[in-house]
């Protein structure tokens, strides 16, 4: 295990990223936001759903951005990996650590969404913990993603560089829906499998499933982003040594 994630890296990274005022007042916003949407039904994925959700994925998003490209340019990962530390420890290191940062925050979203629950009168639900884990897997996913852009786009364009596409498929999904509305269904479709998908649907009351798909595909997104992430980062490595 240590060859693919380097504790002490993780922990630097946790160090890091924990002196931001701005990711404080983020992860503050957010807790609160979760536990003022707590419902004695909400199982818990109301800490990661409707306006808590926006600053669930701004955080997630803040925590990955520029996650290798920053240590990068700076010259402090080459400084790193003079020692005898393989560049797919540093890499997953530097992932480990940015989840554990969120992760920190999500534990303490939702256990403040949890303590007002059980102030109006909830019981212990066991699926309040499936939330969380589902969430954290979310995350994760969604910050292996980040750390592969970040192996070969400069700063924070890794995330800078998903908004827009994001923004841009949205605009394209719209501009089909008016000028050809028989491939909207298609497109719709296409989307779902664009990105890790919402894995709370597996605890979500209002709309129940019961096959583990979308927490299953974003268990292969965590794994295949972070193979590719390792293998530009090694690359991008070699190009640098030859030129």
């Amino acid at each position: 295990m240590n060859r693919l994630v380097s504790w002490p890296i993780a922990r630097a990274t946790v160090r890091a990223r924990r002196r931001s005022v701005v990711l404080w007042f983020v992860g503050i916003v957010f807790a609160i936001a979760g536990a003022l949407g707590a419902t004695r039904e909400g199982a818990g994925i109301e800490t990661f759903s409707g306006p808590a959700a926006v600053w669930f994925a701004l955080l997630t998003f803040a925590f990955g951005s520029g996650i290798l490209s920053e240590e990068i340019e700076s010259g402090h990962a080459q400084l790193v990996l003079l020692r005898p530390l393989s560049r797919s420890a540093w890499y997953g290191g530097r992932l480990a650590g940015a989840w554990l940062s969120v992760a920190i925050f999500c534990v303490v979203a939702w256990a403040a969404t949890f303590a007002v629950a059980v102030s109006r009168g909830d019981g212990f639900d066991p699926m309040r913990f499936a939330a969380l884990g589902l969430a954290l897997l979310w995350c994760a996913a969604w910050l292996s993603v980040l750390a592969c852009l970040s192996a070969f786009l400069p700063s924070w364009t890794n995330a800078g560089a998903l908004i827009v596409a994001a923004l841009f498929w949205t605009f394209l999904i719209g501009i089909v829906g008016v000028v050809r509305p028989a491939l909207l269904p298609f497109l719709q479709a296409v989307t779902r499998y664009l990105g890790p998908q919402d894995p709370l649907v597996l605890v979500d009351r209002t709309r129940p499933r019961l096959d583990f798909g979308p927490a299953l595909y974003d268990v292969v997104w965590l794994f295949a982003a972070w193979l590719a992430g390792i293998v530009i980062l090694n690359r991008r490595e070699l190009a640098r040594r030859r030129a």
